[in-house]
């Protein structure tokens, strides 16, 4: 059994408190020592050994694997089918009136797939992939010459403002699917920093089961 210690001594056993030079030098190095204060400033560093003051960037959730970029070409591989489909169809009439209702299909695909691959990868240069195919085929199409028949244009030679419309609603659809993207892609990068524990919508947790269908 042991007695009453005295006024300010230290009790047997216990850790020295730390003097106020041992804090701050512990500070400095960001291990905080025992008795310290407990929201001290401490510094962590990201992944590449980078300091980034008080708190890291956090890693990334979800990392896409090579299946994800397998869907992905896949996607790509159906937009370029679709300016095929939509080109060709253009020069549609009913009687003697013209019904390019094939200029609505790029809009269909270039709302939902870049937003599908951006999903499965969290990469803004995945969306811009299913873009790219669309435009890069289409344009191909429109331009070139059939030389099997007076060299005329593959798709329509009379009534051009069918090829525009193609063209312009499947761009505008493009760069509105592509802003929004970008924006959500901002936005949950700036929340990630001011909150590291929030995890990123656009990257699932993997460790998350799926909610059952």
């Amino acid at each position: 059994m042991t007695g009453p210690t005295a006024a300010g001594a230290q009790p047997v056993g216990s850790p020295a408190a730390p003097t106020p030079v041992e804090l701050d030098a512990a500070a400095a190095d960001g291990c905080p020592l025992p008795g310290g204060p407990a929201g001290g400033r401490t510094q962590t560093a990201d992944l590449d050994g980078v300091d980034t003051g008080d708190r890291a960037v956090p890693a990334p959730a979800h990392r896409p694997g090579p299946g994800d970029w397998l869907v992905v070409a896949g996607l790509a591989l159906l937009a370029a089918w679709v300016a095929v489909v939509a080109v060709f169809f253009l020069p549609l009439h009913i009687g003697s009136v013209p019904l390019p209702v094939s200029a609505l299909l790029p809009v269909a695909l270039l709302a939902w797939a870049p937003r599908a691959a951006y999903r499965l990868t969290g990469r803004i240069a995945a969306a811009g992939l299913i873009v790219v195919a669309w435009f890069a085929v289409s344009v191909y199409l429109v331009l070139v010459r059939n030389e099997l028949y007076l060299n005329y244009p593959v798709t329509v030679f009379l009534g051009q403002w069918r090829v525009m419309l193609l063209l312009g609603l499947g761009a505008l659809t493009a760069a509105a699917t592509l802003g929004l993207l970008w924006g959500d892609h901002l936005r949950s990068g700036l929340a990630a920093r001011a909150d590291p524990a929030r995890p990123d919508p656009a990257r699932p947790d993997p460790a998350r089961p799926d909610p059952p269908a």
